[in-house]
C-alpha cells in the first residue's frame, strides 16, 4: 500500500470517527496515531486518541476501509459504558 493510499484512508477515516464518537458517546475525539493494517491481513485502520477532558485515558476506533464505517470503539469503562443505545 503506497503512502498517498495511506493518507487517502486516514483523510477519509478521520472525520467518520470523529463524528460517530461525537454522535454515540457525545465527546470530542482527539486523534493522537494511527496503524493501518495491509490488506492481506484485514482492511483496518486504528485511530489513536482520547476525549477532550480526559487525556490520559486512551480510546482506540477501529475503522473498515473498504466499507468505511467503524467497526469498535476501545476505552476505559466508564467511556464505553456512555455509548448512547438508542443510536
Amino acid at each position: 500500500m503506497s503512502t498517498s493510499d495511506k493518507q487517502n484512508i486516514l483523510e477519509k477515516a478521520t472525520p467518520v470517527s470523529i463524528q460517530y464518537i461525537k454522535e454515540y458517546y457525545d465527546a470530542d475525539f482527539v486523534i493522537t496515531s494511527h496503524d493501518i493494517d495491509a490488506p492481506s491481513v484485514h482492511s483496518r485502520l486504528y485511530l489513536y486518541g482520547h476525549v477532550t477532558g480526559h487525556e490520559d485515558e486512551h480510546i482506540t476506533v477501529s475503522y473498515n476501509y473498504d466499507t468505511r464505517e467503524v467497526i469498535s470503539v476501545t476505552g476505559p469503562g466508564w467511556f464505553i459504558d456512555s455509548r448512547n443505545p438508542k443510536k
